[in-house]
């Protein structure tokens, strides 16, 4: 599959799963340019500019894959180049299940990790930590074992004589 530049909506269901983790608000950290960690949040007051920097993030990747395309307005994805008007979020009347927002943010990272800063970047951080916080809300997660043992497993090494 090639990349393609998402749709606003894509990026405001990631941004309204920001908003209603468990444990708000929802932080994350990055690297500066110098090396210093930020702490960064995300509050219905910054989400546009949140939204607006996973939009960029998404585009500039695009942009890196098709560097040979004839005008920015013709990359892949929404065909009247909604990306080029700001990101401004909606709250959505129906929110994303925990696994849905993990598939979402799995596409974004396929469409965003084209160019060679997107590891490095403040974008691949936040779906970092924001994945990993959607995960602990997936049906079963707080009664799933944290520690797997399972006492079968050695049977075969004490029937070989290996454990006694």
């Amino acid at each position: 599959m090639s990349a393609f530049v998402l749709n606003k909506s894509h990026i405001n269901a990631i941004i309204q799963a920001g908003l209603n983790v468990q444990h708000k608000p929802f932080t994350w950290y990055h690297k500066n340019e110098t090396g210093e960690l930020e702490h960064h949040q995300l509050t219905s007051d910054n989400a546009d500019q949140i939204g607006q920097m996973l939009l960029d993030e998404c585009v500039h990747s695009v942009q890196y894959r098709y560097e040979d395309s004839d005008s920015i307005a013709n990359l892949p994805g929404p065909s009247n180049a909604e990306w080029l008007i700001p990101f401004v979020w909606k709250p959505f009347v129906k929110t994303a299940t925990p696994v849905e927002t993990i598939k979402n943010i799995r596409c974004y990272e396929y469409q965003s990790c084209e160019h060679p800063e997107w590891e490095g970047s403040n974008a691949h951080d936040f779906c970092e930590a924001l994945r990993h916080c959607v995960e602990s809300q997936l049906p079963g997660y707080d009664e799933a074992p944290w520690e797997w043992d399972d006492p079968g497993y050695y049977e075969s090494e004490r029937l070989a004589g290996i454990l006694k």
